[in-house]
């Protein structure tokens, strides 16, 4: 591979099937993805620099022709952009959208269940609009105090940053790539289609990737399944993508990890959105769509509330 490491990304956002696109797209042979999928190297892990990142997360390539990570939360943090800008001017981004109250109500589910969140879900949106009165993440100092939030290990004393309606802001967040980089280095899909018609979608992927456009996968079930916390208190030191559960992760045996996540996690049912609740956060996220169906030049009525 004689590109820049990583020359692709799937950015997000949260709660939009990028776990299931980096499932699909680590099967293909021209495709490699990092061992770890949301590595936050753009994020949160920055500061340790180029090397780092390539020999860490990038070390075992061999003949793929694409090299990629997948972190969700890369979509909506403004100061990433031109991180991702100034390590390869020529990477290529894919991101995955869906309806956005129901992104912005997921998102809030995950952490109401996690323990990271006390308030309901439109005391959580309003305390979110409140926020993003100072909060832009834009500067650096925004970036820094992302990265310590993220980092830190008493989130369920202090909710720290809420960032369900980012999460949402699909045209603005796209804006602040455009900034950077062309439309043509921008690849976006959407999950109903994704649902759809899996393999149709990611032929799309495929070609935009510039490998293989036929290639099948074998594997085509991966989902989050619905996991709620049964030990709380645990979550902010042992919960998914902490830095001490990947360290575990890596020198356990599968067995004993299995062992621990069933003791730490049961299956459960979702919370529903309400309908005066989705008309809450429509309300907000209204604007929002209107911008996406002209930036993109798509029909986007079925996310719209009549």
């Amino acid at each position: 591979m004689q590109q820049k490491i990583p020359n692709f990304l799937v950015c997000g956002p949260p709660k939009c099937a990028s776990t299931s696109i980096y499932f699909y797209l680590k099967q293909h042979p021209e495709i490699y993805m990092s061992p770890e999928k949301q590595i936050r190297f753009f994020s949160v892990y920055y500061d340790k620099g180029a090397d780092f990142y390539i020999n860490t997360y990038f070390s075992g390539i061999t003949t793929e022709k694409m090299a990629g990570e997948a972190t969700p939360t890369y979509s909506l943090l403004p100061f990433v952009a031109k991180r991702i800008y100034d390590y390869n001017p020529e990477m290529k981004l894919v991101f995955c959208l869906r309806n956005p109250v129901e992104r912005t109500f997921s998102g809030y589910t995950m952490r109401a269940n996690n323990g990271t969140e006390h308030l309901s879900f439109r005391e959580a949106i309003t305390e979110n609009l409140k926020q993003r009165e100072t909060v832009k993440f834009e500067s650096e100092k925004d970036a820094a105090d992302w990265a310590a939030d993220m980092i830190r290990g008493d989130r369920l004393e202090e909710t720290g940053f809420r960032t369900y309606l980012e999460g949402s802001l699909y045209a603005t967040n796209l804006r602040h790539y455009l900034k950077y980089f062309s439309l043509s280095q921008i690849k976006v899909v959407f999950l109903d289609n994704l649902q759809k018609d899996l393999h149709g979608t990611l032929k799309e992927i495929y070609t935009f990737l510039g490998v293989d456009p036929n290639y099948v996968i074998e594997k085509t079930e991966q989902k989050n399944t619905y996991k709620k916390s049964k030990l709380k208190f645990l979550e902010p030191i042992l919960g998914k993508n902490k830095p001490l559960s990947k360290m575990l992760a890596r020198i356990m045996p599968g067995g004993i990890k299995k062992k621990i996540l069933d003791t730490m996690y049961v299956e459960g049912s979702k919370k529903k959105l309400t309908p005066e609740d989705r008309k809450f956060a429509y309300e907000i996220l209204k604007n929002e769509i209107d911008d996406l169906e002209k930036l993109l030049s798509i029909d986007l009525s079925h996310w719209k509330l009549s």
